[in-house]
């Protein structure tokens, strides 16, 4: 059943993607406000935590199991593509390159830079970076940007269902609204596993002899960070200076990125129905 909620999500999120699409947390945020979580101890977080995060969870794992024969299974598959077409999003992100690469086709080198404003953390790049160094950070936002809205996810969807899935992004608002160590440690142990696992998926679709060494590497490091993981098998091996660097091939390599990701997904999705067909999952 996981494969077949997992596919009619995907399909369903490809038709009905939106541009600027911004999932709605308010409602979840009203819930936290009236808890000072930054002044709370750790056994108050923790409470708040269990109520607020794991409580709902639960109940909805609950509330599916409960559901039996024909028509609880119908609604049981319709109740999980629902609730995870809501995790994964509707943002169109692909679309947000548009004015990216028009500013770029152009040589405005400046423009490009606040059109990739939108999807990149740039808080901490100085708007005098040069082209290269514009480049590899959009496409490090483009593996991160699939990461964080749709493996990381998919994972926890497989291993534990649409709670699993749920859990995964009520600890993230819940860590937004916290900043709590503890929080912090427990989304890197949550992105551990499927990080690692897209990271071989990147060596397996894409460059496999100079990748895999270095996504193997990885796989029983428990300190380096999901970013340093994707960044690293990707890229490590691009020696580029901005001499060398052809501006005119970027948009084509922004494409290539963007397609190796999709290759991925594919690549998890085949393995999903593989495990449902031979091993019942």
């Amino acid at each position: 059943m996981k494969f077949i909620v997992l596919l009619f999500t995907v399909l369903l999120q490809r038709q009905t993607k939106q541009q600027g699409y911004q999932r709605n947390n308010g409602w979840y945020l009203r819930l936290l406000k009236p808890f000072e979580l930054n002044e709370m101890s750790i056994k108050g977080q923790l409470a708040v935590y269990f109520g607020l995060v794991v409580l709902p969870c639960a109940v909805i794992t609950l509330v599916l199991s409960s559901l039996s024969g024909v028509i609880g299974s119908v609604v049981s598959i319709v109740i999980q593509v629902l609730l995870f077409l809501y995790i994964l999003g509707r943002d169109d992100f692909s679309s947000r390159f548009k004015d990216y690469k028009n500013c770029w086709g152009r040589q405005d080198y400046q423009a490009a830079y606040h059109c990739a404003q939108q999807f990149l953390s740039v808080q901490e790049h100085a708007q005098s970076q040069t082209p290269l160094q514009l480049h590899k950070n959009v496409q490090e936002a483009i593996v991160s940007a699939w990461f964080k809205r749709f493996f990381v996810f998919a994972f926890w969807f497989l291993v534990a269902g649409v709670s699993g899935a749920l859990w995964c992004l009520l600890t993230y608002w819940f860590y937004t609204q916290s900043k709590a160590l503890w929080v912090k440690s427990l989304l890197h142990a949550l992105a551990w596993a499927p990080v690692r696992l897209l990271a071989v998926s990147i060596a397996l679709a894409g460059d496999f002899v100079h990748s895999f060494s270095t996504a193997s590497r990885f796989m029983l490091d428990f300190e380096s960070a999901s970013q340093t993981v994707l960044h690293e098998t990707m890229f490590k091996h691009d020696e580029r200076t901005d001499e060398s660097f052809d501006c005119t091939k970027a948009v084509a390599e922004l494409e290539e990125s963007n397609q190796l990701m999709q290759r991925c997904a594919v690549i998890w999705l085949l393995v999903v129905a593989c495990l449902t067909v031979f091993a019942g999952f």
